[in-house]
């Protein structure tokens, strides 16, 4: 599959690469190594072809174990299955994330960007989820993270993974607001060819304007971070486990 921003998965939704976002640093993300999108329960096996091509390692599921018996994800063979539900749920015996302490988070959470930040169990997924991507080190090996709609649960994890790459919080929120235009435009083919010209940025821009109240939502996930943590680096290392080894070695990974 070509590089560009909005892939060419007939049976899924919102079916987007990361590669090629630039970092504070000057470095650049790589392809074919970061995918997100919503559900996966209808690839046809045109689309499975193409992700066992495009190198698809590991598939991390971000919704409820219901959620994902209901519409179950059809994958490559090889492809590696995780079941990391971010929202609390009473148990997750069918999920793949280690126990959360009982009555270990009475908070009552007033957004749920917030708590998808705060809460000891959507912590434990994204944290779970980072561990996946510190073991994806082969080149041309992707790893996939979505939820059903491949927007608030997938832009969270998102803006956790894009940040802890380096990359400015600007092209964080556009990516986000991404979503928006995917589901506004009924020509997904027009819209794939208009993210890969020289102008996208611009396009991309003019369209995100109309959605700038939806992308605020982002920010109630960033202020909660700095708010209760002080900064990136402090939350990365107290909810995420993330030394500044691993970050490095992440950066080594996803970045070129």
């Amino acid at each position: 599959m070509k590089k560009e921003r909005l892939l060419d998965i007939d049976g899924s939704v919102n079916f987007r690469e990361l590669g090629g976002y630039t970092t504070q640093d000057g470095r650049t993300i790589k392809w074919q190594k970061l995918l997100r999108s919503g559900d996966l329960s209808r690839l046809t096996a045109k689309d499975v072809k193409k992700l066992a091509n495009y190198g698809l390692h590991y598939d991390i599921d971000l919704r409820s174990p219901s959620e994902a018996s209901w519409l179950k994800d059809r994958l490559p063979d090889n492809t590696i299955y995780r079941s990391y539900p971010v929202y609390p749920i009473a148990q997750n015996d069918h999920s793949d994330l280690p126990k959360v302490p009982e009555n270990s988070d009475n908070a009552d959470y007033s957004h749920p960007y917030a708590l998808m930040i705060l809460n000891p169990q959507s912590q434990l997924a994204f944290k779970t989820m980072f561990q996946d991507m510190l073991k994806n080190d082969q080149p041309k090996q992707s790893l996939l993270f979505h939820c059903a709609a491949g927007k608030d649960r997938t832009g969270v994890a998102g803006f956790l993974i894009l940040t802890a790459l380096g990359v400015d919080y600007d092209t964080i929120k556009q990516d986000y607001i991404l979503t928006n235009i995917v589901y506004s435009t009924s020509d997904q083919d027009t819209l794939r060819k208009r993210l890969q010209n020289d102008k996208a940025e611009e396009f991309v821009n003019q369209m995100n304007a109309a959605f700038q109240v939806q992308g605020d939502t982002l920010d109630v996930a960033k202020q909660a971070i700095l708010d209760n943590y002080g900064d990136y680096g402090n939350y990365f290392v107290k909810a995420m486990g993330l030394s500044e080894a691993d970050l490095n070695d992440l950066r080594r990974i996803y970045l070129t």
